[in-house]
């Protein structure tokens, strides 16, 4: 007998090259057994090294395209990527919560990318959106950026009394790649290896992930440990700045058998 579907919602940015945005989002989701639904917040103009533009989709664009899909289907999880400002931001999360007041939202806070491009020239207040998420997931310069803390560690704790926090380890500088997984005041350490190359869009991987794994009715660190090492093993998966994410299914599997 088939096994019953189960669905998550990936809103996030159209990044043509699919190693970040919804392409990515839609590929680890799959890999991971559950079905991506996208809604795009914005168009990029890029490739895996640099963006040059980008075109952002209107809050009743992205609103719209969520009224439809909720007409067939309701997602435990959703998980959110790059978004024009805080307003934005607030209204997708209240809508979402209007719909499912259960739904699990994991905001991935692309402020700025790898390659070094600004998504938001005016420094906003986030924290109002917070109290509706389950899971945030910056990186060390994102948390800073957030909050106005200097000690990201601190920064991270800050953020952790609204939400979940996995502060990603990737930009550190030690020669480790940990990340910190902060529930209340409890933080877990997620061990990982820094590598001499790394991948565009490891964020986006990660926290879809993540999504995925509570989908499929995971616990939230065990989500998170999971992730790591899909992501450890996409960066692996190519020396290139695109991964491949056909090379790992049965590794993920052997957690879920």
């Amino acid at each position: 007998m088939e096994s019953v579907r189960k669905f998550c919602f990936s809103i996030a940015g159209f990044d043509s090259t699919g190693g970040a945005g919804i392409l990515a989002d839609i590929k680890t989701m799959e890999q991971t057994g559950v079905s991506g639904l996208g809604i795009c917040t914005a168009i990029t103009y890029q490739n895996e090294k640099r963006i040059e533009k980008i075109d952002w989709l209107s809050t009743e664009q992205i609103i719209h395209q969520l009224k439809v899909l909720f007409e067939t289907y309701n997602p435990s999880v959703a998980k959110i990527g790059i978004v024009r400002d805080a307003e934005m931001l607030g209204s997708i999360i209240s809508f979402l919560v209007s719909k499912n007041k259960k739904i699990s939202i994991i905001w991935d806070p692309i402020i700025k990318s790898t390659s070094g491009f600004d998504f938001h020239s005016v420094k906003v207040d986030w924290l109002s959106s917070l109290k509706n998420i389950f899971l945030i997931t910056p990186n060390i310069s994102e948390v800073k950026m957030l909050t106005g803390i200097f000690d990201d560690g601190k920064a991270a704790l800050y953020l952790s009394k609204h939400c979940n926090v996995l502060l990603k380890g990737g930009h550190s500088l030690t020669d480790r790649s940990d990340d910190l997984l902060f529930i209340n005041e409890n933080v877990t350490t997620i061990k990982g290896e820094k590598f001499q190359h790394t991948k565009h869009g490891t964020g986006c991987v990660l926290s879809s992930s993540i999504a995925a794994n509570l989908t499929l009715g995971k616990s939230l660190t065990e989500s998170c440990l999971l992730a790591k090492e899909y992501v450890t093993q996409y960066i692996l998966s190519d020396d290139g700045l695109l991964g491949w994410h056909h090379t790992f299914k049965n590794k993920i599997h052997e957690h879920q058998a």
